[in-house]
């Protein structure tokens, strides 16, 4: 019998999707990672090892691991493991700030709140109603071997209050880790409205704080003894500061340089608060205040001339060659950073900051050739974000029991070379295209290859053959499209061109769940051939030649 198109269509996607089924739930597939050097973290070193992974998290590991059945394995001789990454500065899913100046943070899409003041002036906000996370945005974070991240607006003086996200295609409020991880300050006022100047915002919060001592002492008398005590008026900003001056719900401090680091501890210090400093780019300068406290430090390293001490630096009469020479000192210094507080004995986890996810462990190892030792540079991303956000038990290093948060990578993943494999999350396995090649030889580079056009693909995969129609525009070594077939229309997303290597992903949306597609293609006039990463459907390969 002949099929019609229309049930042609039904089957494909039935055998396509039957074997990968179950594994779209983050905890169905069981995974037997073998042969691999793992860096624990809190455990040591195992040269060679196991991981068991099963329901999204760490089973068992050691070097004598017996692997169940139904565990599909992956040899990883050659490959190092190490936790996956948390960063504890991010603003993913959350609409960008629309006021300009000192305004507040933006607010995000999803649930609507109540507020009890002008934009960055929410203690009340929680952005976990609010995340909106498209999986093209989290794969490149993902990429750099960041399994989770902290989200929290990145303006005004009482922000709201962050939620700790999986790094997963799809994420919502359901799969937030932990909501509520903290309360988020900083000293950014309110573009045209009070207090719109720093003074005003000091006065401000330490007023809003006073209020709320109060507001909890008001609560508490009506708690034990309500007859005849008026009701304590409901408002939502301060009552959400309760917990926070009573030491109950940790505060997260923006303070990069020296005067807003020593304002924020004199803060903390005179409310009682459960302090973070968050940012700390000049904490070498304020060791003594930080003395006993512990850090967030980004490695988004400022310009030398943003530094505190610059501008009158530039005042006094110098040598004509002066500021080159102070720059790089200043810079050193910059990247020295986290050495020093090392050194002195501060707790504290490196974040982004900021910067680009592409560029994240890049400048961590900025920090390491400063000085920081490579050992507690891998603790400052990995189990100390897990302590500061009150997550340890559950992340932050590879022990039984734990999420399967993982990266793997060619080598010890803060080395020089390496080189980000794979992924997971939650025991999802996120496949991590390796970046275009370079010409060998230091060379010219060669053109990149022109894949302007509609493409005939032929994608041979563990499910059948699935014939795709590819439509692309090309801006010099980059591309972007489209790719359809009887699965439906799919964006390309970060396709790059080196040389004749083409690499691309797709997002393919299936039964609510989204799956990371990874492709890499050689070009060779009208017809390209290569390989495509299809999450946990496995791995394939595909040709493909450019309609005239």
């Amino acid at each position: 019998m002949r099929l019609t198109p229309a049930v042609r269509a039904l089957s494909l996607a039935a055998a396509f999707l039957a074997p990968g089924a179950a594994s779209l739930r983050a905890q169905s597939d069981t995974w037997a990672l073998t042969n691999a050097r793992i860096q624990t973290v809190t455990k040591g070193v195992i040269d060679k090892g196991t991981i068991l992974i099963r329901k999204g998290l760490i089973e068992a590991v050691g070097p004598a691991v017996t692997i169940p059945a139904d565990a599909r394995v992956m040899d990883l001789a050659g490959k190092t493991v190490s936790p996956s990454l948390i960063d504890l500065t991010s603003a993913l899913g959350l609409a960008a700030p629309t006021t300009g100046g000192g305004g507040g943070g933006g607010q995000g899409g999803g649930t609507q709140q109540a507020q009890s003041g002008p934009r960055g002036v929410e203690p009340e906000r929680d952005v976990a109603r609010e995340l909106k996370v498209a999986p093209g945005d989290v794969k490149p974070i993902r990429d750099a071997g960041i399994g989770v991240v902290l989200v929290s607006p990145s303006r005004g003086l009482f922000r709201g209050m962050s939620a700790l996200v999986p790094l997963r295609d799809s994420v919502g409020e359901a799969d937030v880790i932990k909501p509520q991880v903290a309360m988020h300050i900083g000293y950014q006022g309110v573009s045209g409205d009070y207090p719109g100047t720093l003074l005003g915002v000091i006065a401000y919060q330490r007023q809003a704080l006073y209020d709320a001592q109060r507001q909890g002492v008001l609560l508490d008398r009506f708690r034990t003894a309500p007859r005849g005590i008026a009701r304590p008026e409901h408002d939502p900003g301060i009552d959400a500061l309760v917990p926070v001056v009573r030491g109950q719900k940790p505060a997260f401090i923006e303070a990069s340089n020296e005067n807003e680091i020593r304002r924020s501890v004199r803060l903390a210090k005179e409310f009682n608060l459960k302090a973070t400093v968050v940012g700390a780019t000049e904490g070498f300068l304020a060791l003594d205040a930080l003395a006993g406290r512990q850090a967030v430090v980004s490695v988004n390293y400022p310009q030398p001339t943003a530094t505190t001490g610059w501008s009158y630096r530039l005042s006094q009469r110098r040598a004509l060659n002066d500021s080159a020479a102070t720059a790089s000192e200043v810079q050193k210094r910059l990247e020295g950073n986290a050495a020093a507080l090392n050194k002195a004995g501060i707790k504290f986890a490196l974040a982004t900051g900021g910067t680009r996810s592409s560029d994240f462990l890049g400048n961590v190892r900025k920090a390491i050739a400063a000085g920081l030792p490579a050992a507690v540079a891998l603790e400052a991303l990995t189990i100390r974000p897990a302590e500061f956000a009150g997550v340890d038990q559950i992340l932050g290093s590879i022990e039984a029991g734990k999420i399967a948060n993982l990266v793997v990578s060619n080598g010890d993943l803060l080395a020089d070379s390496a080189r980000i494999s794979t992924v997971f999350v939650d025991g999802i396995r996120y496949a991590v295209a390796p970046p275009p090649a370079r010409p060998a030889g230091g060379g010219n580079a060669v053109a990149a290859a022109q894949v302007a056009g509609t493409w005939t693909m032929t994608l041979t995969s563990p499910q059948g053959p699935l014939e795709i129609t590819m439509t692309l525009a090309q801006s010099g070594s980059t591309f972007s499209g489209t790719m359809t077939s009887q699965m439906g229309s799919m964006e390309i997303t970060g396709g790059e061109i080196s040389g004749r290597i083409a690499t691309w992903t797709t997002i393919l949306q299936v039964g609510g769940q989204s799956i990371t597609l990874n492709y890499r293609g050689e070009v060779d006039g009208n017809r390209m051939t290569g390989s495509a990463e299809l999450g946990n459907f496995g791995s394939g390969t595909f040709t493909a030649e450019k309609k005239p």
